[in-house]
């Protein structure tokens, strides 16, 4: 059971829950997105739930006077329902009504969003860019998510499912996943880089990993560096598509801008100018995402959570 941290003595008013395959995270917040609270530990991803129980008494311990909760989750997901639809990374989790079992042992009013679009919600309440009128977020990380806020709301089709962007086909070939070769989740990802790497080179690195690929790539590695430019060539024309596609005022770039820094965003941002529309591509921001956006994405969803009451038990 983890440790619970306090970020100073104001009282929560919100609650968030993170849940990701290695961690879930409760923090207890202000509405103006400051974090007062913050619990974490590793995930029973196979005791859905264990899980329910874990966070459920996290949030009476971290924030016990709160009136909403919010809940950020990976999917597939039925957003409308509550519902984790196909949660490979969450089998415990598979089929379970979770925003309507955090509701009924909590008493409170419970939103949910899918991870990465609690993420552009976030980034939408409470970042640099707050209030853009199309605005999405890219995971950059395990897989390769979005999130859209189009217009002050969140996208999702009416029946609840999310927007996907990792099977979508860049190139006709690479690393083989969704059951195509070269989709995007093969080539953007952070996962990516080391299946990049062992696609170029099987022989002499059959189960890369990301870290290993940036090593490679401090040693002038030629392949290592032709899997780093790969990927950011496809996050970079990924942000193109969407920027042309939805005319955006922002792309949030996620896990991988966090652990590449300023030289993997300008060099995304290159690739993003050289195939968006001059006159979109002037007006689109793409940068990093806030230090703190996986915590602020859950409190973003609490925000939500007197929206989503007539959501429940449909």
């Amino acid at each position: 059971m983890g440790e619970i941290e306090f970020l100073g003595d104001r009282t929560a008013a919100i609650a968030g829950i993170n849940i990701g395959g290695t961690n879930t995270t409760v923090v207890g917040g202000l509405e103006d997105g400051t974090l007062v609270s913050r619990w974490s530990a590793r995930t029973p991803v196979d005791d859905g739930e264990l899980l329910i129980a874990q966070v459920v008494d996290a949030v009476r311990q971290v924030a016990p006077t709160a009136r909403r909760i919010g809940i950020a989750v990976g999917g597939p997901l039925n957003v409308r329902r509550g519902q984790i639809t196909e949660a490979v990374h969450l089998p415990g989790l598979h089929g379970i009504r979770l925003r309507d079992r955090i509701a009924d042992a909590t008493g409170r009013a419970v939103g949910l969003h899918h991870d990465a679009a609690a993420c552009a919600l976030a980034e939408w309440r409470w970042g640099p860019n707050a209030g853009a009128d199309g605005l999405a977020y890219l995971t950059c990380g395990t897989g390769f998510g979005c999130g859209l806020v189009l217009g002050g709301k969140v996208r999702y089709a009416l029946d609840g499912r999310s927007p996907e962007i990792g099977h979508v086909r860049f190139r006709d070939e690479g690393p083989a996943i969704f059951g195509k070769p070269g989709s995007y989740e093969g080539y953007a990802s952070a996962n990516a880089l080391g299946l990049l790497l062992s696609y170029r080179r099987p022989k002499d690195f059959p189960i890369a990993t990301p870290v290993q690929v940036i090593n490679e790539v401090r040693n002038n590695n030629p392949d290592a560096k032709w899997a780093l430019n790969a990927n950011e060539r496809a996050v970079g024309t990924a942000c193109s598509m969407l920027a042309d596609l939805l005319a955006l005022d922002c792309i949030v770039l996620g896990t991988l801008a966090a652990y590449l820094g300023d030289p993997w965003v300008a060099r995304v941002r290159d690739y993003f100018r050289d195939e968006t529309l001059a006159v979109n591509a002037d007006a689109c921001v793409v940068r990093a995402a806030m230090p703190d956006v996986q915590d602020l994405s859950a409190l973003a969803a609490a925000l939500d959570a007197d929206e989503q009451k007539s959501w429940r038990k449909r």
